[in-house]
């Protein structure tokens, strides 16, 4: 009778830990389906982790995964790492110079580029979006950010960029027009901090936003109250709205010139 318990026992923890081996809304890669992912998407967050991880960090991805899975362009691959037995993925994970110690690792592949972009921020829903729309186009929804005057911050930031000034005002006045409509407290808030970094890079001029964002990270790694560290959140992740064109712009560039350096040491090996 202990053994039969003891049997069911076992075989119910297994199907514990087999359903939380994959994580809604990603996919599960190998070493033999990493390069056909690779080659057939855009964007791919990459996860790199025990087969089955657990604890926070691991409930931070599950929020993120669910939220960010039709997110346009995106696909987010977990890659199971185990070091023992057959060692699953461990070649990935050398390759990529992941270690255990470093789990979860994260890392973008963008299309283009031959070499991923580490993540180094903190490993939290936020943390990861934050991530993503500093290095791409894509939009999550930030907490204090708002989906029309997003559109309108990158329009700005290409016309301040370019010292447009008919432009940059046109699209103060838009953006104060939008603001006006706002019902909500929260809305009206957020909308006043675009305004306001509108208003100061107009004077100011794109260095501004660099700026602005150092000394809000100075600001946030002081001791202040939730609700400043809130406000300071909310502003930070307004700021990035203002360059992510910027920074996909750079990316561009950047793997413009991995190509040119690849193709160079294939014609020296020639």
């Amino acid at each position: 009778m202990k053994v039969l318990y003891t049997c069911s026992a076992l075989l119910f923890f297994t199907l514990i830990v087999t359903s939380s081996a994959h994580t809604q809304g990603t996919v599960t890669v190998d070493t033999l389906t990493f390069d056909k992912i690779l080659r057939n998407f855009d964007i791919v967050l990459a996860k790199f982790d025990d087969k089955y991880p657990y604890g926070e960090n691991q409930d931070q991805f599950k929020k993120f995964a669910e939220n960010a899975a039709n997110t346009k362009n995106l696909l987010i691959a977990e890659i199971p790492i185990v070091d023992y037995g057959d060692k699953e993925n461990e070649p990935l994970a050398n390759e990529y110079k992941v270690t255990k110690a470093d789990f979860p690792a994260y890392k973008l592949f963008l299309k283009g580029r031959s070499k991923p972009i580490d993540f180094t921020g903190e490993k939290t829903e936020d943390g990861l979006k934050r991530f993503l729309s500093q290095h791409t186009n894509l939009w999550f929804g930030l907490p204090g950010t708002l989906e029309a005057l997003d559109k309108i911050a990158r329009e700005f930031f290409d016309a301040s960029s370019a010292s447009d000034e008919s432009q940059t005002k046109s699209l103060i006045e838009k953006a104060r027009e939008q603001v006006k409509g706002f019902v909500d407290k929260k809305e009206q808030k957020s909308g006043d901090s675009y305004l306001k970094i509108m208003e100061a890079v107009a004077k100011q001029g794109v260095e501004f936003l660099k700026r602005e964002e150092r000394r809000v990270q100075n600001l946030l790694k002081g001791k202040i109250t939730n609700e400043k560290k809130e406000e300071l959140l909310h502003r930070a992740n307004i700021l990035l709205s203002f360059k992510s064109l910027k920074e996909a712009v750079s990316d561009a560039v950047d793997a413009v010139k991995e190509k040119v350096a690849d193709a160079a040491e294939k014609i020296k090996e020639l």
